[in-house]
């Protein structure tokens, strides 16, 4: 009898899965390319190149489509709960994985000209070409994971797979600075893993359960000491932390920043980061639900100090910095403390807020990277002193970088003054509604360190445009002053990063239009 009962049980929970496999279908893309790409890297052989990317570019966008598919069933369907309390589905998560999927295509578009292989590549290269896009595409399948998760098991599994496929790009120059790049990487990435995972068995002893919308999991923490779980849940934001590359889990960035391939390292400064900040604003969500019935200091004020932290060290470590890749590493660790008093400020406002803010840094990121790499290219200097005198070499170029820059920095007329404008807002509305002084302290610090970062987002137009070029800077390069030497698909994907950084400033309401029509 104890067997048919738990064989019915089984049926049950089978059964179960098999239709949440079904509100899955972007994640099911995703797989099946992955498998496809493996099976084609491994037949076509010399003239697979060409295939791979085709193959990359066609599954991101049937992913876009797929996502169309699954917000149209949520909005029928109002968040449903998958794979026995593993994932919710829900408009933030949705919106995310769409940031993930452009991500993905940017990165496939900026390889195509700075890795060793393409369409004609042999051997090795075309091999190693497609791993590129077999990991891409397991990293970004575990940040889609990561965002909808709601079980502290399913959310450490996602965190892993993008760890591990993290680990694997960074060594993707094959030099032995990435390698070096990727040690490192895998080294800290282990012990925040590990600090999660003790973390996360703390809470199960504790409540003996990992779902964080069970009843069961504040009755089991609320009896637990504030001098124990305050720890307890910080060892959890550990991993969290680590992803979004928040001070004192930052070491890593600066040296994987410099040391890893353009693409990848354009990658890590959105995809992880964004799916760390998702996460974090499940627990915003949690915290506020149950604010009040656990036995622990302020939430608020323990990641308002990191923020404030995060800020001020990515700024001003920014400012010393002359190489250009390791001053937006910097750069990248400052954001990330933009977008926590987002989570900070946490409320439907706060939450459009952080949507808005990571459209638009995926566009500047990406753009910045992409100049970064063409300057490089064509002059091969990444230092940000020897960029003196390109401004009237590259004008194009120039024009451009000083764009982002600007947005970077959270200055009109770009749309990177509206996302900061967005967030700073949210915190004042919250700072009003509950008088927390640390939401005051973040409001004057994070308005004072954006004065700051004008110093050393600005230091490359400036060099650029009001140096003197020295000698012989392009010529080592065989450049003529000559600016259609840039083929056309890098000025196509410029455009396409830049433009909307500019129109997004004038017309902001479409992308928060469109994002509380996907929020609801």
């Amino acid at each position: 009898m104890q067997q048919t009962i738990d064989t019915g049980i089984l049926e049950q929970k089978l059964s179960v899965i098999i239709n949440s496999l079904s509100y899955l279908m972007p994640e099911a893309v995703l797989t099946a390319f992955l498998l496809l790409l493996l099976v084609v890297d491994m037949i076509a052989g010399r003239k697979g190149a060409y295939w791979l990317i085709s193959i990359s570019l066609l599954g991101f966008l049937v992913h876009l489509f797929m996502l169309f598919r699954q917000w149209e069933i949520l909005s029928m369907l109002q968040q449903p709960i998958l794979l026995l309390e593993m994932l919710r589905l829900d408009g933030i998560g949705i919106f995310f994985k769409g940031i993930f999927s452009l991500s993905g295509i940017f990165a496939v578009l900026l390889n195509l000209h700075y890795q060793n292989a393409t369409a004609e590549s042999e051997g090795e290269s075309s091999h190693k070409l497609g791993e590129f896009y077999v990991v891409l595409y397991g990293l970004l399948l575990g940040a889609s994971l990561m965002v909808m998760s709601i079980n502290l098991l399913m959310l450490y599994m996602a965190i892993e797979i993008v760890s591990i496929c993290s680990y694997i790009l960074t060594n993707f120059n094959f030099d032995k600075k990435s390698a070096e790049a990727g040690i490192k990487y895998l080294l800290f990435g282990g012990v925040a893993s590990g600090l999660m995972l003790y973390g996360i068995s703390l809470v199960y002893g504790f409540s003996g359960t990992l779902l964080l919308e069970d009843p069961s999991l504040i009755s089991g923490l609320s009896q637990i000491p504030v001098i124990i779980l305050t720890p307890t849940l910080l060892l959890i934001a550990a991993g969290l932390l680590f992803k979004v590359s928040a001070v004192p889990f930052h070491i890593w960035a600066p040296d994987v920043y410099e040391g890893g391939p353009t693409p990848v390292i354009a990658l890590f400064s959105v995809v992880p980061k964004i799916a760390g900040i998702a996460v974090l604003l499940r627990f915003a969500a949690f915290f506020d639900v149950f604010e009040g019935q656990m036995p622990m200091i302020d939430w608020r004020w323990v990641l308002g100090v990191i923020a404030i932290i995060t800020i001020v060290v990515g700024n001003f470590a920014a400012l010393s910095q002359s190489n250009a890749k390791r001053m937006m590493a910097y750069s990248s660790i400052a954001h990330s403390g933009f977008l926590l008093v987002g989570v900070i400020a946490y409320s439907e406002f706060g939450t459009e807020s952080i949507m808005f803010y990571a459209a638009i840094y995926l566009l500047m990121n990406f753009a910045a990277f992409l100049l970064i790499k063409m300057i490089s290219r064509e002059t091969g200097y990444e230092y940000i002193e020897d960029y003196k005198g390109l401004g009237n070499e590259l004008p194009m170029l120039g024009i451009f970088l000083l764009v982002v820059m600007i947005s970077l920095t959270g200055l009109p007329p770009t749309a990177g003054f509206t996302a900061k404008l967005f967030i700073f807002s949210a915190l004042w509305q919250t700072y009003q509604a509950s008088g927390s002084t640390i939401m005051l302290l973040l409001l004057l610090i994070g308005l004072f360190n954006t004065v700051v970062s004008l110093f050393y987002y600005l230091k490359i137009p400036y060099y650029m445009f009001f140096k003197q070029k020295e000698e012989g800077v392009l010529e080592l390069k065989g450049y003529k002053n000559n600016y259609r030497k840039i083929n056309t698909a890098d000025n196509l994907m410029v455009f396409v990063l830049v433009i909307p950084l500019l129109i997004l400033f004038f017309k902001a309401n479409w992308l928060m239009e469109l994002i509380k029509f996907i929020h609801f």
